[in-house]
């Protein structure tokens, strides 16, 4: 059976056990290292395992440094693993993953809302500006426009009152939300044989969106974010449930169809009732 190994939170590969035994006899591997293999519910130092005692120091394990807990955020909150955890998700996602611990929702969700709240101020500022632009547009010389007037009236507080509702709701949602689309692709990888369960994919998805949900509001930082956060939902995902990462891309290509499949019926639908009179 496949063992995967891992030191200092970055990844040394997948091997046999006659590779690992060789590894531990020649000092390519330590008693430290972490293994896990599938059935496994968390990573274990190779110096626990029984078919490798006695072949490495077990004096290693207490000098050695341990593996630090990936991403930044599991470790504790704050702005150093705030922004640490970014770079964990975005840059090292190979490492991050593979040391993803399991359980504590907790985490997850308080990061996301840590996430949201500059990229809501971020949007609240932006959208306040478009609409205080359109408001002294409906007070000069293009009130006669239709619909420019009652946008002078209305007024920008309103409008940014009504984005901050908007917004806000959103933010409550947050958690749902996450909840709906980690459901969406754990059973969409669910024919692949997934190693983990429901809660590894909803981290994956919550650790993956909150990321990113920074740079949403940016301008040109947006059209990055969206395509490379798919990149980064199949690389954690694959590492996650130990799956190759086509089988990862084809699932999440099928939802994607299978949403905008909803969408173009609903369309349809709505196009197809008859307007009142």
């Amino acid at each position: 059976m496949e063992i995967h190994l891992a030191r200092d939170g970055s990844s040394l590969g997948v091997f046999t056990e006659a590779e690992v035994r060789e590894g531990l006899a020649g000092g390519r591997f330590r008693a430290s290292d972490l293994a896990w293999r599938q059935g496994m519910p968390a990573w274990t130092p190779l110096a626990g395992w029984p078919e490798f005692a006695g072949l490495a120091a077990p004096a290693l394990l207490a000098d050695a440094p341990s593996a630090p807990v990936l991403p930044a955020w599991e470790r504790g909150a704050g702005f150093r693993n705030f922004f640490g955890t970014l770079h964990d998700v975005i840059l090292n996602p190979v490492a991050t993953f593979d040391a993803l611990p399991r359980g504590n929702f907790g985490k997850v969700v308080g990061f996301q809302y840590a996430a949201a709240l500059p990229a809501w101020l971020c949007a609240s500022v932006l959208w306040a500006l478009f609409f205080a632009f359109l408001g002294a547009l409906g007070s000069g010389e293009l009130s006669q426009i239709e619909g420019m007037e009652a946008l002078g009236q209305l007024g920008p507080a309103v409008f940014a009152g009504i984005l901050c509702v908007i917004l806000g709701c959103a933010v409550v949602l947050l958690p749902l939300f996450n909840v709906v689309g980690a459901a969406l692709q754990h059973v969409i990888l669910l024919p692949w044989g997934p190693a983990g369960g429901f809660g590894q994919t909803y981290r994956v998805v919550g650790y993956v969106q909150g990321a990113f949900l920074p740079f949403s509001f940016i301008p040109c930082l947006n059209y990055l974010a969206g395509p490379w956060s798919l990149v980064i939902s199949i690389i954690a995902l694959s590492r996650v449930h130990r799956l190759a990462w086509w089988k990862v891309l084809i699932s999440l290509l099928l939802l994607v169809c299978c949403a905008l499949a909803l969408v173009l019926v609903a369309l349809a639908l709505a196009g197809s009732l008859p307007s009142p009179d």
